[in-house]
């Protein structure tokens, strides 16, 4: 098992920095491809609002693979400017850090549990390019159970327990100042919809851009009134606050827009990497205004006696991933070992017993074998690995 990992996120780099890396999902698809064409390696790429994560499997020393450099090629970034952002791990190191990802230990808005549906894509999208291996897919998988396990043992205590609910708990106050709180909210994605039934839930009217509409396709939150996203900057006169939260690589809000504005929104939310609100606008006099950081910074709680709890659960998939990398890496050994036994035992049996006396002397025979009767067709090292592995079991 060899796995490599290098990561970027709001712990380590600004968000003006981060959005450099932050990926379309055509873009990540064209990524993984082409690092599993050149380097014939295993490989998934997690990209996410706040972090971007590339995890390699295989032969990275042999081939001197240099995850932050490749990640900096495909962003068109300077490896001598950018490589500081970066953290990398290996191994061990590298298997418990996307399980405490997948929990939400290391997002912004502390345990969230969006983070582990992104976890999910990030596997399933390698899959769908045939670019992943066996062992990032059970790495990947034993992750997300350790974040399921979690989720359901452990309240993991923070203001929110996602960016969406952050966003409306800071409209809050206003809300129940105001008889009719109008929202407008940007982007019809997964997260725009979180928020759109989280104000409805508050009783906000709320307003939702559409770049077009398919029946059947474009989901419309029940209670949101849809607008064609054209008509954004005229909505901007008629609503307190406003939230974008598209994946367009341009504003969806500019200073401009704002500063023209009769009659400007309270609340300026941005909950896109990269932004989608000039960040311009923070200068506007009356104007609240919040990105995908400053909405983290309220999300800090004491959790020190769920930890203890959760840092178990991260142990015990630990301990079953590798049970798993090392099945995988001695499978063929357990093969050969498994044919060669089921030979001896049936070339051995007597014919002559019943089928109950056959099942019976079989397995005692079979076990005679591996212990003993195989040990001079087996290497000393082979061996070795079984009688580790039976005394692995004992502990």
């Amino acid at each position: 098992m060899n796995i490599i990992m290098a990561g970027i996120d709001y712990k380590t780099a600004k968000l003006e920095y981060r959005e450099k890396f932050s990926f379309t999902k055509r873009k990540v698809r064209e990524i993984i491809k082409d690092i599993n064409k050149k380097c014939h390696l295993g490989v998934v790429l997690l990209c996410t609002c706040n972090r971007t994560e590339l995890y390699i499997s295989g032969s990275t020393d042999e081939k001197n693979i240099d995850p932050v450099k490749l990640l900096c090629e495909y962003a068109e970034a300077d490896i001598d400017e950018y490589r500081q952002f970066f953290f990398i791990k290996q191994n061990r190191d590298a298997v418990k850090h996307l399980m405490e990802v997948a929990s939400g230990l290391h997002s912004m808005i502390f345990g969230e549990d969006q983070i582990v549906s992104q976890v999910k894509e990030a596997i399933q999208t390698a899959n769908k390019e045939k670019v992943s291996d066996p062992i990032l897919n059970t790495l990947f998988r034993y992750s997300v159970t350790c974040a399921k396990e979690v989720k359901s043992s452990v309240l993991l205590r923070s203001v929110s327990p996602s960016v969406a609910q952050k966003a409306v708990e800071l409209l809050d106050e206003s809300i129940k100042a105001k008889s009719e709180f109008k929202v407008l909210v940007i982007g019809n994605g997964e997260v725009g919809r979180s928020v759109c039934r989280k104000l409805i839930q508050s009783q906000c009217k709320v307003y939702m851009t559409l770049r077009s509409y398919r029946h059947g396709e474009t989901i419309v939150p029940g209670g949101c009134i849809p607008i064609d996203y054209d008509s954004r900057q005229e909505y901007l006169e008629k609503v307190d606050a406003v939230i974008s939260t598209t994946l367009s690589p341009h504003h969806t809000i500019s200073y401009k827009m704002l500063i023209e504005c009769t009659k400007k929104p309270e609340y300026v939310i941005d909950l896109a990497v990269p932004r989608d609100i000039d960040p311009d606008v923070a200068a506007i006099d009356g104007i609240k205004y919040y990105n995908i950081d400053t909405i983290g910074t309220f999300a800090i709680k004491d959790n020190s006696k769920e930890m203890e709890i959760v840092n178990n659960i991260i142990e015990k998939q630990m301990a079953k991933c590798y049970d798993w990398f090392t099945i995988h890496k001695y499978a063929d050994d357990i093969t050969y070992i498994k044919e060669l036994a089921t030979k001896k035992v049936m070339d051995n049996l007597p014919q002559d017993l019943t089928e109950e006396e056959k099942i019976e002397k079989a397995i005692s025979k079979a076990v005679d074998y591996i212990i003993y009767s195989i040990k001079d067709d087996l290497t000393k090292d082979m061996f070795l690995k079984i009688i580790e592995g039976i005394e692995a079991k004992k502990q």
